[in-house]
Order: C-alpha cells, then structure tokens, then sequence
C-alpha cells in the first residue's frame, strides 16, 4: 500500500510499483515511439486519493517547468504521483501512454 504521504526515502528505497527512467526508455526503444509523440497520462479518479489511501509526493518551492512559451519560473506545491507503467495501443502508434495504475 503506498502511504497518504510519499516521501523521497520512500522513492528510492526500492519500492516496485513505480516506473523507472530506464524502464521508460527500454519501452520506448522496443516499441519504435518517435521522439515527436505526445505523451498522455492516465487519469484516475480522486477516490483513490480520498477513500483508498494513495499517496502523493509533495514538492515545494521553486521550479521549472517547459511550456508552449518557453521555460518558466514559478514557486508553488505541486502534488505528483507513481507512474505505473507504459502502455502501448496497436492503434496509437504516435502516443506514449503512461498509466498510474495497473
């Protein structure tokens, strides 16, 4: 069960059910995903957050992130959570899928 808050000793202790950097190129490597393809992430329901217990990795402060503009600057919270795995469809050869649960 991952816990209500994730912390980064919690990442890095070997927990299994996260996808790794490595994990991610070996499948976009295997299945042929061009460079170009737009990433899409699984979108869960906030019931598992507020009645079954999963967790989010708080980060705080400042940060940057790339948008349509160029690189931006902002200071905030952000909540992340676990990537599961990559999924690919036979149909959506251009699309890298990312699900945050089996």
């Amino acid at each position: 069960m991952i816990p209500k808050e994730i912390t980064k000793e919690h990442l890095l202790d070997g927990y299994k059910q996260y996808l790794t950097v490595g994990e991610l190129k070996e499948f976009l490597y295997k299945n042929n995903i061009p460079n170009d393809s737009k990433v899409l992430i699984q979108r869960v329901e906030d019931i598992y957050y507020e009645k079954h217990g999963w967790g989010t990795y708080f980060k705080e402060g400042e940060h940057t992130f790339v948008d349509n503009h160029g690189d931006t600057v902002k200071e905030s919270l952000e909540q992340y959570h676990p990537a599961w795995s990559c999924v690919k469809y036979k149909d959506d050869t251009d699309v890298l899928f990312i699900d945050l649960h089996y």
